[in-house]
């Protein structure tokens, strides 16, 4: 008994290790960001409406940038539509673990504040983003403000008087062909935005995701910095769904890059 007992002990000592160290905050956030994609998967728009996209997660040569799978995460009606129900979902991913944190905190990381994914949405009446067949751009960037301020800076702590999104559309155009589909609208645009870099004064929930922040950070809290970023948007009709492929980043070059490598080669796929 005393030899099960020591041995159970060895292993809470592990267990407590892996929880709480540094060096596992990638293994933490991806198996908690898996369990909370799985809870999500039955309700999320992509599968409400029968829909699976097989997203790029990394490059032939296998360097580390981003990790290693795509998260889902699904606010529900909870985001900007206006009246009336909608539903809303999100697949996306950000940078890499080093030194037990994400590179999304690195200003000097190519990945530093930048995700790329896709939005899903779903109105139950009318078409979100087309008012009378109209480009409505606005709505389109409330979401993303939404996304980068009450889900990804409101998870950090980030206090409401700090949060800061405003934008410059620096281009609308016609999208490249995608997934056999000739009809997509490009969106190009320069933001201006909180960084996630702060000081860690307690706990948020954000740190199960990105790692807490680094602890030689000596600047002002989640100071406003400038990015750039493109959405590419369709509205489907067979899935009766708006569908918007997003990148955000801190150089042009970097989002020409990640278009080219993770959101062109997106593959759909009827789900069974």
């Amino acid at each position: 008994m005393k030899k099960i007992g020591s041995v159970l002990v060895v292993i809470i000592l592990i267990l407590a290790y892996i929880l709480f160290s540094p060096s596992f905050a990638g293994l933490r956030s991806n198996l908690a960001l898996q369990i909370q994609g799985e809870s999500f998967r039955s309700k999320s728009v992509f599968n409400q409406v029968g829909l699976q996209l097989d997203i790029p997660i990394g490059k032939d040569d296998n360097l580390r940038g981003w990790t290693g799978n795509m998260k889902l995460y699904h606010p529900g009606n909870n985001f900007p539509h206006g009246e009336g129900i909608g539903e809303m979902s999100i697949l996306y991913n950000f940078g890499d673990f080093e030194k037990g944190h994400s590179t999304f905190y690195d200003p000097n990381s190519e990945y530093f504040n930048a995700h790329y994914g896709v939005y899903a949405i779903q109105l139950e009446k009318g078409i979100f983003g087309w008012d009378n067949e109209k480009l409505n751009e606005e709505a389109m960037t409330k979401v993303v403000a939404f996304d980068q301020l009450e889900l990804v800076m409101e998870s950090l702590g980030c206090p409401v008087s700090k949060r800061h999104f405003d934008y410059e559309i620096t281009a609308i155009k016609e999208g490249p062909v995608m997934a056999g589909f000739s009809d997509w609208i490009q969106i190009d645009a320069l933001i201006n935005t909180n960084s996630p870099q702060h000081h860690q004064r307690e706990n948020h929930l954000g740190y199960v995701q990105y790692g807490a922040p680094p602890s030689d950070y000596t600047g002002v809290d989640f100071p406003v910095v400038s990015m750039a970023g493109r959405l590419y948007l369709r509205y489907d009709t067979l899935h009766n769904v708006t569908i918007i492929y997003f990148v955000i980043g801190k150089t042009q070059k970097f989002i020409d890059e990640t278009s080219v490598d993770y959101l062109i080669p997106i593959q759909w796929k009827n789900l069974d």
